[in-house]
């Protein structure tokens, strides 16, 4: 059985600014469940550290889709 992924990202800043409280995390439910109604499948979600910087300071939430393909 083999599988497609989908990664999608949910930025915790707009144009340099930090979100609105639980706006990003808002954002991300609405993902979550739009997907699901396309047929994808929640895998994990990931805060990754920002490589730039070299310090742990998280930029967005990236939302990882699983769903089985369609042909083999």
């Amino acid at each position: 059985m083999k599988y497609e992924y989908k990664f999608v990202e949910v930025p915790l800043r707009e144009n340099g600014w930090g979100t609105q409280a639980n706006e990003a995390f808002e954002k991300c439910k609405e993902i979550i469940a739009a997907e699901a109604n396309n047929g994808w499948r929640l895998k994990q979600v990931v805060i990754p550290a920002n490589e730039r910087t070299g310090l742990f300071m998280p930029y967005c939430y990236q939302i990882i889709f699983e769903k089985k393909r369609q042909t083999d």
